[in-house]
Parts: C-alpha cells; structure tokens; sequence
C-alpha cells in the first residue's frame, strides 16, 4: 500500500495523529531531505525502516514504488498533498490507473454511481492523507476567513495575472522567481487595491508575517519561502 501523507506547514506539532500513526508503521519513507529530517527530530524513524531521499527526478520515486509491491510506503508531502502537491502525480502514475475522472465518471450518459464508504470509491493501492497546509495555518494566523477563495502557485509556472485579479481573496504558493515582489509589481501596474498578507518561513521559529499594500512589499528586497494573501476588501465589517 501506498500512503501520501501531508506533514503540515513546517512545525512538527502540525503533523496529525492519522499521518504520524502510518509514519511510523511504514517500511519505507520517502520525501525531501528536509521532510526526512523533519520526521527524524519530531517523532523519529524506527530501526529497520528504509529511507530513498527524493530529489527532483519523481520518475525514480514511483521505480521505488514499483520495485516494492508488498511493502506499506509512506511519501510524504509538505503541506497538503492535494494542494499543488505531489499526490495527483502519484495517483496519475500508479501501475494501472486510469485516466483522471474515468473511473468515476458521473456524466449522464454514464450513468448515477453509489459508494458504500471512501474505501469502496478510493484506489485499493493509494491513500491520501491530507495534512494541515501552509495556507490554512496562514489565514488562521492572520485571521483570515478562507470564504471564497481562489488558489493558485507559482511553482515552475507563469501566473495568469489577469485571472488571478478577477478574484477578491487569492493565496499564491509562491518559488524563488515570483514571489511578493513581484506580484506587488503586477498589482501596481494595473493600479489595483489589495491588501498583501505575506507569511515566510510559516511554522518555523523564524517565521516572519509581514501586512501592508502593494509598496510595502517593494519597499523590501529579499523575501524567504512564501506564501502570499491578497484581499480586495469589500465589505467594512468583513476587514
């Protein structure tokens, strides 16, 4: 079996009980080396268990899974793992799986499906165990109410600036090219009133929480791992 298991925003008091618990009985980890140590200093690895340290290349992660049929393997994943996370790659490239949404199509012409429990509808081979994401810590931190909101990342991508700014309440999982600088300059260009809320380092004794407008976050250089909140306040009793 294979378990994909969110570890929370960074502080191991975010990991949940069910994610610990399938940790600790898998016979092999795999994740980032900072997930792994992340694992190692809160809660420890058993004797026996087996590590792979994942790097960028995900094709060797699944050979590691197909290589191990009758193993429990736990990947695991930062945040969330089904908020732009690692799960959805996992569960498109598992030996046998179908296309996403062909299994359960609920299309007319296919018909109304019924399922007894989660474990009749989910993969017998896949669970995904969602964890507490850098996003929902956030909007608590900030105390936010997550109410219509639109996520999106810039993880390895070009933003959709245009449609990122239809939307009054958006959180953006930012990477070391675009990050706050650059969305504020984006927000300045179309001459746009957000309000930014931009969390570094979320969880961790370093954590840095930093709000203000579109020139306050100029008005800094550099910024750490990132996770950007903008709101277009439209109600006073709402702010």
């Amino acid at each position: 079996m294979v378990y994909v298991v969110g570890v929370g925003p960074g502080s191991g008091l975010y990991l949940t009980r069910a994610g610990e618990d399938i940790i600790k009985r898998s016979q092999l980890v795999i994740g980032g080396k900072r997930n792994i140590d992340f694992i190692r200093s809160s809660i420890g690895l058993l004797e026996g268990q087996a590590l792979y340290i994942l790097g960028p290349d995900l094709a060797s992660m699944m050979d590691q899974i197909n290589r191990n049929p009758d193993k429990d393997i736990v990947v695991l994943a930062s945040g969330d793992p089904s908020i732009y996370g690692i799960a959805d790659y996992i569960n498109r490239h598992m030996p046998g799986r179908k296309a996403l949404g062909d299994e359960y199509d609920v299309s007319p012409n296919q018909g109304f499906h019924m399922y007894k429990s989660v474990q009749d509808m989910a993969s017998k081979d896949l669970v995904i165990v969602p964890g507490i994401s850098s996003i929902q810590y956030a909007f608590s931190v900030f105390q936010i109410p997550m109410n219509d909101l639109y996520i999106t990342s810039s993880h390895g991508r070009q933003p959709d600036y245009d449609f990122i700014f239809v939307h009054d309440k958006v959180a953006i999982l930012t990477d070391s090219k675009i990050g706050p600088r650059q969305i504020a300059q984006e927000v300045k260009v179309r001459g746009l009133d957000y309000s930014f809320y931009v969390g570094e380092n979320l969880s961790y004794p370093d954590q840095r929480l930093t709000v203000g407008s579109a020139d306050d976050i100029l008005a800094r250089d550099d910024y750490d791992m990132c996770l950007v909140i903008l709101i277009r306040w439209r109600k006073d009793d709402e702010k």
